[in-house]
């Protein structure tokens, strides 16, 4: 109004502080509190799809090869094994207990008719692998680990911390170590890679690192790529088995893989609540 004291139309913005940034010790108990959070919720989920499971099984193998002359020396041939399995996969879990079951479609190259079956694998077996994350950060496993952020940095485009799971030593138990990847946003699990210790120690590893002459190195890695009703699933998992010599070479004598695709979800339910914080 002319001659009167101006008014503004809008009061002015109000200026908040910004968050203060999370240290790194901060951050990392955020991080495996969320985890052990998620891995408390997939324990008591209810489960059911099927998918696609594409497995293939490379087998590095020493056969004898005897000279071709009776004046030369023995020596050994390096072959490599081929196997390929596609299965129809369906995995369950209700009231706590987990269900997988397969219907083998190829094995291979060879059609088949979709009859039940286990892995037909040569070299190793495994399970669950939906829940690799509970070895590692379950609030009941995480007694026995120390963990350190190894690095910080970027997976499929996310801001991921890399973070090691290293046995508390003396438990007097075989852990597997490990490596998680988790993103820093919600502490999804994007990535596992663990030492199986427990099966290094296996006779038949033993006696494999006994021949080769090399101390047994098996690695496992599972991608988590597929999310569902704040499930993460597994779209990759691999198992390489290798002997390390005394020089430190490493000699691969298996890879196995297996990806899953063309997921079909039948029930994800997963309990809204949280685990308190201690």
């Amino acid at each position: 109004m002319p001659g009167g004291p101006s008014r503004a139309l809008f009061p002015a913005p109000v200026q908040v502080p910004a968050a203060p940034a999370q240290t790194e010790p901060q951050m990392m108990s955020r991080l495996l509190f969320s985890a052990a959070d998620y891995c408390a919720r997939l324990s008591r989920a209810s489960i059911d799809f099927v998918c696609i499971e594409e497995v293939s099984e490379r087998i590095f193998e020493r056969s004898p090869q005897y000279p071709s002359s009776p004046f030369g020396r023995p020596g050994w041939r390096n072959d490599v094994v081929d196997h390929k399995y596609l299965y129809d996969y369906q995995f369950i879990v209700e009231s706590g207990q987990k269900t997988e079951k397969r219907r083998i479609l190829e094995r291979d190259g060879i059609k088949k008719d979709a009859e039940d079956t286990d892995l037909d694998t040569r070299t190793f077996f495994y399970k669950n692998v939906l829940f690799g994350a509970v070895d590692l950060l379950a609030a009941s496993r995480q007694g026995f680990y120390r963990y350190e952020l190894k690095d910080r940095e970027f997976l499929a485009g996310q801001a991921v911390a890399v973070i090691d799971a290293v046995p508390v030593p003396g438990l007097g138990v075989i852990v597997n170590r490990g490596t998680v990847w988790i993103r820093e946003s919600d502490a999804a699990i994007l990535k596992i890679i663990w030492n199986a210790a427990s099966m290094e120690k296996s006779p038949a590893i033993l006696e494999t690192a006994k021949e080769l002459k090399g101390t047994p190195q098996i690695l496992q890695v599972t991608e988590f790529g597929l999310e569902k009703n704040g499930v993460r699933f597994p779209n990759r998992f691999r198992i390489e088995e290798a002997y390390i010599d005394k020089k430190g070479k490493k000699k691969v004598r298996s890879v196995l893989e297996a990806v899953y695709r063309d997921y079909k979800f039948f029930t994800v339910e997963v309990e809204t609540g949280t685990i308190k914080r201690p």
